[in-house]
């Protein structure tokens, strides 16, 4: 449906979804770099208030160390990690799991506004029939008030016959200007939701196409089994429980022994030595053998919030299961409701023409053709409710098994 592409192409929900998906990524490059070489320079310039002496005691001392009173210094070295304890691929599974986790939540989301937007399609859709059963009920009515009038003219009916029917002519009328009103707000709602001007006309396809949301012959059992592989909202929490736990682990990684290859270039401004540039290269050791169980409680805590997580990764499993289920039986209520009101229609139609001909016939009261036209026009409204909430329930359940 091609508002929905509008709809995911303005909406804000989905644009900070997107920013915070491709910020994940970021991480993911971020932890990977943590494995290549760092190279960092550096130097510095040094002002004594004096040039250094040696000093021999007996108040002699040799002469200025250095021509001037200042020297500077610089170099570069260059770092690359041997062992780290794993905490290095930790923290890049970890940040490779939070991206899958972000992706997970845009693909929600963008199920999310299409279901929107199909509800309010479908919104619109109803208005405009409600406006069409009040026009129509608006024409029965006029041509019924026209009858009465003459009938009263000529003396073959009371005054109270066109009365009546002239109030409920007028109360027709009032519900059709109504009708109109409920179709102008639920255009400009629908226009909203798609960042159009509110007053942009707006044309729809009456047909939805959603049946192919969902493969055919499937029950509600295969449908909830669909929803626990399909529902990005799971494999989105499951993503960030494993995240945290990967986490956890590179906190421990941090507290165990860390080795690096590191090699380097000094340069050292000085009149004595018989060089002022050094080349070098050595192994780094790094263990923190106390740091008050700071590593030890971080993963400890991102543990608890993996647990946390994954708890709620459950919760939501059942909810989804029930949300499928209501779908399923919404939409087989309203299948069948369709059915029966199609089969009201034609009766309250049929049953609508038998008492205007005896009405017109001089068999009938005027009474009787007013609750024959209400009849109609509640069986018509019902009609249009039932095929549009058959409309709705198959988009609830599409988006219930993540299929939407």
């Amino acid at each position: 449906m091609r508002p929905w592409a509008e709809a995911l192409a303005t909406h804000q929900q989905l644009a900070a979804a997107t920013a915070r998906r491709d910020a994940a990524n970021f991480d993911v490059e971020r932890a990977r770099s943590e494995r290549s070489p760092s190279l960092d320079v550096v130097g510095s310039f040094t002002q004594l208030d004096a040039a250094p002496r040696f000093d021999f005691g007996g108040g002699m001392t040799s002469g200025k160390l250095f021509d001037n009173d200042n020297f500077a210094t610089a170099g570069a070295q260059l770092s690359v990690p041997l062992y780290m304890g794993g905490s290095i691929s930790a923290g890049i599974d970890a940040a490779e799991l939070a991206a899958t986790a972000s992706d997970q939540e845009l693909a929600a989301i963008t199920q999310n506004i299409k279901l929107a937007t199909g509800e309010l399609y479908v919104q619109v859709l109803r208005a405009e029939s409600a406006l069409l059963v009040s026009e129509s009920n608006v024409a029965t009515l006029e041509a019924h008030t026209a009858v009465a009038k003459n009938r009263f003219e000529f003396g073959d009916v009371p005054q109270n016959d066109y009365l009546a029917a002239s109030v409920a002519l007028a109360n027709a009328r009032q519900g059709q200007l109504q009708a109109e009103n409920a179709l102008d707000y639920s255009r400009a709602a629908y226009n909203r939701f798609l960042g159009r001007p509110l007053t942009r006309p707006v044309s729809l396809d009456p047909g939805l196409d959603i049946d192919r949301l969902i493969p055919e012959g499937l029950g509600v059992d295969r449908l909830t089994e669909l929803a626990e592989l399909q529902r990005h909202e799971l494999t989105s929490l499951q993503s960030r429980a494993d995240a945290l736990r990967k986490q956890s682990a590179a906190a421990r990684g941090r507290s165990r022994p860390q080795f690096a290859l590191t090699g380097g270039y000094m340069f050292l401004e000085n009149e004595f030595l018989d060089t002022d540039q050094f080349w070098m290269a050595g192994l780094s050791f790094q263990w923190n053998l106390f740091g008050g169980g700071r590593d030890r409680k971080h993963a400890a805590s991102l543990d608890r919030q993996a647990m946390a997580v994954s708890y709620s990764r459950n919760d939501l499993a059942t909810t989804i299961s029930l949300q499928v289920r209501q779908a399923w039986n919404d939409r087989r209520e309203a299948e069948h409701s369709a059915i029966v009101a199609d089969a009201a229609v034609e009766q309250a139609m049929e049953n609508l023409r038998v008492v205007r001909n005896r009405y017109e016939a001089g068999a009938s009261t005027n009474v009787v053709v007013l609750d024959a036209e209400s009849l109609r026009q509640q069986a018509l409204k019902n009609r249009d409710d039932a095929h549009h909430g058959v409309a709705l329930a198959k988009l609830r359940l599409a988006r219930a098994t993540g299929l939407l």
